[in-house]
């Protein structure tokens, strides 16, 4: 059976989307169709089921997906022994957006010396998917929040790394009324009243709406005027830029956003998030865990 195809297999079933499967490999749904058959013919089994337009893993494709992602890392693991410096394998990373955009640019960074080693394929997607597709071998690399993996039945398979911590602030533009406000001292839970916010519809890592404005904020001690809901994280930080709201966010969007912070004298509660690098050392190749080595002991 031919590894490349179990390669688009994994994708495919990681998606369950011929479309999405296609963008990701850069190749057609004609041609990702064609190897489903051959792989379907070969198996004499249907691995997926076809609900109208779509297709959904069943319990023969699920059990193949496991013996598909061990070949494929046996694959991997004979080229990295055989061809070493000299071989250039793809690497999956996943994550959501925001963390992706803060933390990858200094991970790929801090291996300098492996990157000619490997392609990059960059998935921004919600950290429970990002989790999943470690666990089952659709990507190497995740991204996510600590929160995210102490939710989940602790798996001893995934090997965690902390990769920092960040605490929340209120964000706003530099010209924003409560920035001249805050440092005349005067800014407190009540005059914050007067200001409106832009919160996010659901939290920008899991994807979940958590609490009233879905962003850490006690709401339930510190009533705010919430005058935007998004969406998308992308544009609420566009209306706090334009100084039309304030925004409570991660410490280190006000920094890549020139944004400045502004703080309650009577608000004492800091939201905190600590972010992690996780992956499956028993599905590594050798090149992935020099990776991982190499991030790790830049780190600490």
């Amino acid at each position: 059976m031919d590894i490349e195809d179990l390669r688009k297999f994994i994708v495919i079933a990681q998606h369950e989307n011929l479309s999405k499967a296609s963008m990701h490999l850069a190749a057609t749904t004609g041609a990702l169709s064609k190897v489903l058959k051959r792989i379907e013919q070969k198996l004499e089994v249907q691995l997926f089921d076809r609900v109208g337009k779509h297709i959904r893993l069943n319990s023969r494709g699920n059990k193949f997906l496991l013996y598909a992602t061990h070949l494929v890392h046996e694959a991997d693991q004979a080229l990295s022994e055989f061809r070493g410096s000299t071989a250039v394998s793809n690497i999956t990373i996943a994550g959501p957006s925001l963390l992706l955009q803060n933390y990858l640019p200094g991970l790929l960074a801090k291996s300098s010396e492996l990157k000619a080693r490997f392609h990059s394929n960059i998935n921004a997607c919600w950290e429970g998917r990002a989790i999943e597709n470690v666990t089952k071998g659709g990507c190497d690399i995740a991204l996510v929040t600590a929160f995210a993996m102490e939710e989940r039945e602790r798996d001893p398979s995934l090997r965690r790394i902390l990769l920092g911590s960040s605490s929340y602030v209120i964000a706003a533009a530099k010209n924003h009324p409560a920035v001249a406000e805050a440092k005349s001292g005067q800014l407190t839970s009540q005059s914050l009243l007067s200001f409106g916010f832009a919160c996010p519809d659901v939290s920008p890592f899991c994807g979940i709406k958590r609490g009233v404005g879905s962003d850490g904020w006690k709401d339930d001690r510190v009533p705010r005027s919430i005058h935007y809901r998004c969406n998308d994280f992308g544009t609420m930080l566009s209306i706090v830029q334009r100084g039309f709201a304030l925004a409570y966010v991660p410490d280190f969007i006000v920094k890549s956003h020139n944004l400045t912070s502004v703080t309650v004298s009577d608000y004492d509660f800091c939201h905190k998030e600590y972010f992690e690098l996780i992956y499956k050392p028993s599905m590594a190749s050798g090149w992935l865990n020099q990776f991982v080595d190499v991030v790790s002991s830049a780190i600490s």
